[in-house]
């Protein structure tokens, strides 16, 4: 490991999701914005640059790198996103907003050409892995959202084509407590017909009254 790739690892935090195997020159990488909300909803952010990475030479490119740089493990099968979700894009310059703040900043008077493709989703599993598909020339920086309702553990690494990710647990779901509120409801339902029918039964079977 070079001594330079050595100094970015450290100012990245030293922190990966998986053994971190090498890390891409200048901006020679894609990056992904993971955020976990609540309710098992994952939100991730993949983001070329084709003002600034030699490997994305055009818009046309960058729509193409950010098309499907990565599958999610469901049912024990690499899926793509796109099976998850319909992405949005989005066109602006805004580095900051889609780099974490321990990667070290480009110069400042780089330019920046963005596009990033956002998918949205319910996980439909407790936990949650990915993994660069073989053959993708791009690498994916992937790193967690600070603003994580749970962003304990380890922040981020850098995919190549083939690496995964260990399993990062999801926020849980409120199903549960929907389902216990209305079997809660279904009782108290059930227990007024039923008090209200002993009562009407009551009524009919009481012996007449005497004048």
């Amino acid at each position: 490991m070079s001594a330079a790739r050595f100094i970015v690892i450290l100012a990245a935090g030293g922190a990966v999701l998986a053994p971190l195997r090498a890390f891409g020159h200048g901006l020679e990488f894609l990056t992904a914005r993971l955020t976990l909300l609540p309710d098992a909803v994952v939100q991730v952010e993949v983001t070329a640059d084709f003002a600034g990475n030699p490997l994305v030479q055009d818009e046309a490119a960058a729509r193409a790198a950010v098309a499907a740089p990565l599958q999610v493990k469901v049912a024990d099968a690499w899926v793509p996103l796109d099976s998850l979700a319909r992405p949005s894009l989005k066109h602006h310059a805004n580095w900051a907003s889609v780099a974490p703040p321990s990667l070290p900043p480009p110069p400042p008077d780089a330019e920046h050409a963005l596009i990033t493709a956002t998918w949205r989703w319910q996980h439909p599993q407790d936990v949650l892995s990915f993994t660069v598909p073989r053959g993708n020339m791009h690498d994916v920086f992937l790193w967690r959202d600070s603003t994580d309702a749970d962003a304990s553990g380890a922040r981020w690494m850098l995919l190549l084509a083939g690496d995964e990710t260990r399993e990062l647990p999801v926020l849980p779901r409120r199903r549960s407590l929907w389902l216990a509120g209305g079997l809660a409801l279904v009782i108290t339902g059930a227990g007024w017909l039923l008090r209200r029918r002993a009562g009407r039964q009551s009524r009919f079977d009481s012996p007449p009254r005497l004048a």
